[in-house]
């Protein structure tokens, strides 16, 4: 890439923060070693009660990149939509603080948006268990995705999250951020792709997820978690309505974060959260000839749907 700084605009990578401290100098150091020229780093502290706040803050004393906010508690979808509307690049990335990227990951986004004139652009996401993982070779090929190839790897569990991406920052204008904290992603994702219809990608494993044994995915079942149909839901009906071809695939994941939220309540505490229980069993009652009519849906899910709205 050349030196020449003003040949490149402004790009912002907003980093939500939540009691991380463990792992924030890694975070600002994967920031600080981007390739690109012109950046800036937009933290969000999400009232954090560990060294996180002080540690931000820290760090925009020492490099005037980062601009760091202190808001209250609200979930890392809300903290990201905060530090979305503060950023002041043409071009805006998202990264979790615990997770990793390669010194050439915005470098290599903003090369295939402006090979492919699209408006995203995204690279493979890589899970790892621990930072010595991270993968040396980082080569991959790189392609177009139109909306109809597009689609069916998103309905597939690919490309569900913010991060790993690079957008044009405008595209955010008409796009709607969910209270509900569980596959918020997965909602905002749905919009954006109905939205601009293609993305540019390399399979190059330049984002690294680092697992987490108790992470919020993998918790036991309580209230929040079944904020997780809202969305899904919420996606389905956004098909329903703009892109029916796909509306088999987006109740499939309905059908399957039903089935695992009541699997999970039942085998925990039946009673303690039937009162969000049961819209999940109505769904599936008042769709069930859908859900047996579809051929997205495995024969053994279709079963437990059965049974569980039933039941």
């Amino acid at each position: 890439m050349s030196s020449t700084v003003a040949t490149y605009p402004l790009i912002s990578i907003v980093v939500p923060v939540y009691n991380a401290a463990t792992y924030l100098e890694r975070c600002f150091r994967c920031l600080q070693e981007q390739n690109y020229p012109t950046l800036e780093f937009v933290l969000v502290d999400d009232g954090s009660t560990d060294m996180s706040s002080e540690m931000c803050d820290q760090i925009a004393t020492k490099d005037g990149r980062f601009k760091v906010f202190h808001i209250k508690n609200g979930g890392a979808s809300l903290a990201r939509k905060y530090g979305l509307e503060r950023a002041k690049g043409e071009f805006v990335s998202f990264m979790d603080c615990d997770d990793c990227v390669d010194s050439r990951y915005i470098e290599q986004l903003f090369e295939l948006i402006q090979t492919y004139g699209t408006n995203i652009s995204a690279c493979r996401v890589q899970r790892i268990f621990k930072e010595s993982e991270i993968p040396t070779q980082i080569e991959g090929e790189q392609y177009l995705l139109p909306f109809e190839k597009l689609m069916p790897r998103f309905f597939k569990y690919e490309f569900w999250g913010l991060y790993g991406k690079l957008y044009r920052k405008k595209t955010f204008e008409k796009i709607t951020f969910p209270i509900a904290t569980i596959s918020e992603d997965y909602y905002v994702m749905a919009q954006l792709f109905l939205q601009e219809q293609k993305m540019a990608y390399t399979d190059a494993p330049l984002y690294y997820y680092e697992y987490h044994e108790g992470s919020l995915s993998h918790l036991a079942i309580s209230k929040r978690a079944f904020e997780e149909f809202e969305n899904v839901k919420a996606v389905y009906e956004m098909m329903q309505a703009q892109a029916p071809q796909y509306a088999e695939m987006a109740l499939s994941n309905v059908v399957e974060t039903c089935v695992k939220l009541l699997s999970m309540n039942h085998r925990e505490s039946s009673q303690k959260y039937k009162e969000f229980a049961t819209p999940l069993r109505q769904f599936l009652r008042s769709h069930i000839i859908e859900i047996l009519r579809t051929n997205a849906i495995f024969w053994k899910l279709k079963v437990l749907a059965m049974m569980w709205g039933i039941v």
